[in-house]
């Protein structure tokens, strides 16, 4: 139920967030507050979105930049706009990187 709840707020917010980006973040921030109430993990995909430091709503291209860095190894860089956060997300899956 609460799984719910807080996947169709994060798709309010996508589709909301052009015309009222304040409201987008008070969706986002009340799907937050329902998973913490109900112990409930918010999905991978949605997780991506929130800014750990400034829990603001990284839409990209408008609060947030996404850019593929080569450096060590191969990972996405996704910076929040708004206060400057980098979240990097690696390419290579872990199972990849294991040898039969």
């Amino acid at each position: 139920m609460a799984r719910e709840r807080i996947d169709l707020l994060f798709k309010q917010a996508l589709t909301v967030y052009r015309q009222h980006p304040q409201l987008a973040d008070r969706y986002v921030e009340h799907a937050r507050r329902l998973s913490m109430r109900y112990k409930v993990r918010i999905p991978r995909h949605w997780r991506l979105l929130v800014c750990r430091k400034c829990k603001g709503f990284m839409v990209p291209g408008f609060t947030s930049r996404t850019r593929i860095r080569q450096r060590r190894e191969p990972h996405l860089a996704l910076t929040c706009l708004k206060c400057g956060w980098i979240k990097r997300v690696p390419l290579k899956s872990k199972t990849a990187n294991l040898k039969p």
